[in-house]
């Protein structure tokens, strides 16, 4: 009696599943017309009419095309993606319409054979992705921002892309823009986010979940009024579309406790001081209100720092965290990472967008070489400034701009004389960088040791300077640091009893002792990089590998 009961509920929890593992379709329409194509304006009212009976079921998108009128204003208004869209399909005559990528593809320039029964037959296709979006216009800032979230009900085959649209719903002439007296026009197409190419979801199987925000800066919109946005899932290769949805205004999220980590900034390229201070953006795209997240830092796999961040955001809401300071052991090669470990006291649902990471390099050991910042100007030379700093001492070494000549190269020879950890930091007072053909980057001798062009505000960096990479010894020929470099261990010979100080090039203070003659010292706890031993009154460096 107890298998009976067994696999018969095996068989409901089986057949439920089978039945969970689909969803109801919305079709996606693509119509491509032209403001003087005379048959799109015999056509194009009855197949609107037919996309508005049903508005629940279908997400429409019109792309407008260059002929047989050169003039359409939505044409030129965005000619990349309106042209790529037509190349997905080949399309090369209007009116055209394409349904679900495969569904229906005109064959002629007729759209007409598109029915409410074809209709009907189309949407007892169940679809097995599930898909939710929200479009949010701020009017003040002048940008639309689209939210959408879905869950794989079965696997995709294929490659499987994410497309967002930003359309306008409803654009009304008072005068026909083309030559077919058309004069109103609806779902049209204004930018797909982040692009034509849309975004690449990689393999995808059942459970597999994604959640995304784009933000595009209107353009060219007649009401902002009539903005929305639309998005769908289609495979590259049979360009078929497996769900689409349109923008809801409460919809309700998959999960209650999901976050992400969006962004991770401020980490430099190059760094030699062991020191960091990342800024995260953190985006709320689960149900519950976020007040709480662990957070963990760290670098090169190994934990440097926990924190916990409190506040307060709603759904889709985001907010920049800044981590604070961060000391680590540097290496050749670093990557660091920053994870969302717990969401108000509970583990989050989906954990593969809690972890953000980024590489960066340790600075090489400079020694004897000229150092040499090259700025190239962009269009507003007056912005740019730089600021040359000594890590180990925090002194100001040297300071230059702003520039007067536009898309002018400055050279500038560091003035690098003393053994330390130095930051090198580009300020642009426009807040948008060295645009255009503008650049900057910082040579040692030959070798370019890192550069910039697109940031914000500053970019900063850091390198390296010893006037030697050798121990030299005592005047009165008593002290010997060795071996150097060293994987770890050093050797601390002098006359009598000394004190012993180790500090890295941050001037931070990392071990102390006394030699009683010799003395034995293991920084291989310290990490990789450039050490100052003092013995006495005396300082030398030494190297750690």
């Amino acid at each position: 009696m107890k298998k009976t009961t067994f696999l018969l509920a095996s068989l409901m929890m089986l057949f439920v599943l089978k039945i969970n593992a689909q969803t109801e379709r919305v079709l996606l329409f693509e119509c491509f017309t032209n403001t003087s194509c005379g048959p799109c304006a015999s056509q194009n009212p009855s197949m609107d009419a037919l996309i508005a009976n049903n508005a629940e079921h279908i997400a429409a998108i019109k792309y407008h095309m260059s002929w047989p009128g050169s003039n359409d204003p939505m044409y030129q208004h965005n000619t990349t993606d309106n042209n790529a869209r037509r190349g997905v399909y080949n399309i090369n005559s209007v009116p055209w319409t394409v349904v679900d990528g495969i569904r229906y593809n005109a064959v002629t320039n007729v759209p007409g054979s598109i029915n409410q029964n074809a209709i009907n037959n189309w949407l007892t296709i169940q679809s097995p992705l599930e898909m939710r979006l929200r479009c949010d216009v701020d009017e003040a800032a002048n940008t639309v921002t689209v939210h959408v979230m879905g869950r794989a009900l079965a696997d995709l085959t294929g490659s499987p892309r994410l497309y967002v649209g930003v359309i306008e719903n409803e654009i009304h002439f008072n005068s026909a823009p083309g030559s077919n007296g058309e004069r109103d026009f609806y779902s049209v197409m204004k930018k797909l986010l982040p692009a034509a190419g849309g975004t690449v979801l990689g393999t995808v199987v059942a459970g597999d979940y994604f959640a995304y925000s784009f933000t595009w800066e209107m353009a060219n919109v007649y009401n902002v009024g009539q903005i929305d946005a639309i998005a769908w899932v289609q495979t590259t290769n049979t360009k078929e579309v497996f769900q689409a949805c349109k923008s809801s205004e409460s919809i309700v999220p998959f999960y209650d406790y999901e976050a992400a980590v969006t962004g991770l900034s401020n980490v430099k390229s190059m760094n030699c001081s062991g020191v960091s201070e990342p800024v995260i953006t953190m985006i709320n795209n689960g149900n519950e209100t976020m007040t709480s997240a662990g957070l963990e830092v760290l670098v090169n796999e190994e934990v440097v720092k926990t924190m916990e961040w409190t506040g307060n955001l709603g759904l889709f809401e985001e907010t920049t965290i800044e981590l604070g300071q961060v000391e680590f052991p540097v290496l050749e090669k670093n990557t660091m990472e920053v994870r969302i470990v717990s969401v108000n006291g509970n583990a989050d649902q989906v954990p593969q967008n809690n972890v953000i990471s980024t590489n960066f390099d340790g600075s090489p050991e400079n020694s004897d070489v000229t150092f040499k910042l090259t700025i190239r100007t962009d269009a507003n030379p007056q912005e740019t400034t730089w600021r040359l700093t000594n890590l180990t001492t925090g002194e100001t070494v040297q300071e230059g701009g702003p520039y007067t000549e536009a898309s002018h190269s400055y050279n500038e020879i560091l003035e690098v004389t003393d053994d330390g950890c130095y930051d090198l930091t580009v300020y642009d007072a426009g807040g948008d960088g060295l645009s255009g053909t503008g650049m900057f980057y910082v040579k040692a001798g030959n070798k370019t040791l890192f550069s910039g062009t697109s940031f914000k505000d500053s970019l900063s960096n850091e390198f390296s300077y010893g006037a030697t990479t050798d121990v030299a010894e005592a005047q009165d020929g008593m002290t010997r640091i060795f071996p150097n470099p060293t994987s770890g261990l050093i050797n601390v010979v002098c006359e009598g009893e000394q004190a012993v100080a180790v500090y890295n090039l941050t001037g931070q203070c990392v071990y102390t002792g006394v030699a009683q003659g010799q003395l034995q010292i293991d920084l291989s706890g310290f990490g990789a990089g450039v050490y100052a031993v003092k013995v006495g009154d005396k300082a030398w460096r030494t190297v750690v590998r």
